[in-house]
């Protein structure tokens, strides 16, 4: 999809989720899949869809509001998520209890982080954004140590380190391109980003062990829908609908349908399998991503410096999956 604003790459919400349990310490699954196997693939799959998803998100809040579109490429993977559910899950919808919790949750995940995260992009540069939205796996590992929710291996430490290292060195690259700037206010959005999803991801862990990922992730957009609507009622029903290019109602589908339909599904599907810190590490792929793809419709070549961050995103992700 063609781009009008000027596009720099973002990393955009990932954070994985650990929980509140009551058990003292839940080691990620990561130890029944300690190889590189189909969780791996799905999860790079996940990043690609995320990180050429700033572009899609770029180029329609270019068109027409911003909370506007990103309310409405909500909506419309939560439906499409709905029909798909309902024609192929045959097992018993949660309990109240956990359904209730799902919504509210979705409320802070899908409702509260949107919010921030839209608004940051909108006022800080690229190469801001992705940095500070970087630092969700270490958010992530810090409460999994606070809460004790998940066994901090010394892997696991180093490949976020390891991580968050190549994450700098790829926004170094994109500052040595373009520049240097940014917006305090911005980053203040995107800081408060980072901790809500953070939390979200603790408390939802224990859920997906439970839960059906297409009804876990129904209900949480759901709840999401709910702060967003109420913010963008105005500017939804200012929005001239009509005039829309099919350009703009293409980045809307991919946002919709792939950032948040599939890349959702694969995502809580890792946090259930790997556990929250070693998903959110598949995050910090997403600036390369948005690289290359700026790279392709752009002709924004990746610099040295982002070329060796890319390696040590991989080499941090490779260490992370070991066990002790």
């Amino acid at each position: 999809m063609p781009g009008v604003a000027r596009f720099s790459p973002m990393s955009a919400t990932a954070a994985p989720s650990t929980a509140v349990s009551p058990t003292p310490v839940v080691t990620a699954a990561a130890s029944d899949t300690p190889g590189f196997g189909k969780i791996d693939v799905m999860l790079l799959l996940m990043a690609a869809i995320w990180g050429a998803n700033f572009f899609a998100v770029q180029y329609g809040t270019a068109h027409m509001p911003g909370l506007s579109f990103n309310t409405s490429r909500m909506a419309l993977g939560a439906l499409v998520i709905l029909v798909v559910g309902l024609l192929t899950v045959r097992e018993p919808w949660p309990s109240r209890a956990d359904t209730a919790k799902l919504v509210l949750y979705g409320v802070l995940g899908n409702g509260i982080y949107q919010y921030f995260f839209v608004m940051g992009l909108s006022r800080a540069r690229g190469g801001s954004a992705s940095l500070i939205l970087a630092a969700s796996p270490a958010a992530l590992a810090l409460l999994a140590w606070a809460t004790r929710t998940e066994k901090m291996t010394r892997f696991l430490i180093g490949g976020v380190l390891l991580s968050i290292t190549g994450v700098a060195m790829v926004m170094l690259g994109d500052n040595a391109t373009h520049g240097n700037g940014g917006s305090w206010l911005g980053s203040i959005y995107l800081a408060m980003a980072v901790v809500s999803w953070a939390v979200y991801a603790t408390l939802l862990r224990p859920l997906t062990q439970r839960v059906n990922g297409l009804q876990l992730t129904l209900l949480t957009l759901a709840g999401g829908l709910v702060p967003l609507l109420l913010l963008t009622g105005r500017d939804l029903l200012a929005t001239d609908w009509v005039t829309l290019t099919w350009h703009t109602w293409a980045a809307m589908a991919y946002a919709g349908l792939g950032a948040i339909g599939i890349a959702y599904l694969i995502y809580y599907h890792g946090l259930k399998k790997l556990g929250a810190t070693r998903t959110s590490l598949y995050a910090n792929l997403q600036p390369f991503v948005a690289i290359l793809v700026a790279w392709q419709f752009q002709n924004d070549r990746p610099t040295i410096w982002q070329l060796m961050g890319f390696l040590c995103i991989t080499g941090g992700l490779l260490l992370a999956r070991r066990t002790a």
